[in-house]
């Protein structure tokens, strides 16, 4: 197993666990830890949670396409946390979910590049060979 393979399964393994670990937090910030004026909705979870499931399939079959839109749609996730922590009503849980979707993005993006790259190695080893 040569680097870029190394990096590329620890950039999957951490994109995983971090779009499990969003998947969480949206769904704890719902119900236990709710910010102040606000009360846990069956609906707001809905809201909040489904566009994300959305990408389950492409994060672990590692379908980079879907694993892109996915990042595009983390953005709108990175607004609105951003927003929730810089509000006075602001709890310590709106910065766990705000380094959750900043390491969820990160992670996504680097295993992108790093999976491709893989792929055109492994695509010109196999034209040399032939």
């Amino acid at each position: 197993m040569n680097s870029l393979e190394k990096r590329t399964a620890f950039a999957a393994t951490m994109m995983k666990l971090s779009y499990i670990g969003f998947l969480m937090t949206l769904t704890l910030g719902t119900w236990v830890w709710v910010q102040e004026g606000r009360q846990p909705s069956m609906t707001i979870w809905i809201i909040r949670v489904v566009p994300m499931l959305m990408f389950a399939h492409a994060v672990f079959k590692s379908q980079l396409r879907g694993i892109a839109w996915m990042c595009f749609a983390s953005l709108l996730y990175f607004v609105m946390a951003v927003t929730e922590a810089l509000s006075s009503l602001a709890i310590w849980f709106n910065y766990v979910e705000l380094a959750m979707v900043v390491i969820l993005f990160c992670s996504a993006t680097v295993f992108i590049r790093w999976q491709a790259a893989l792929w055109r190695e492994v695509t010109a080893q196999r034209n040399e060979t032939v």
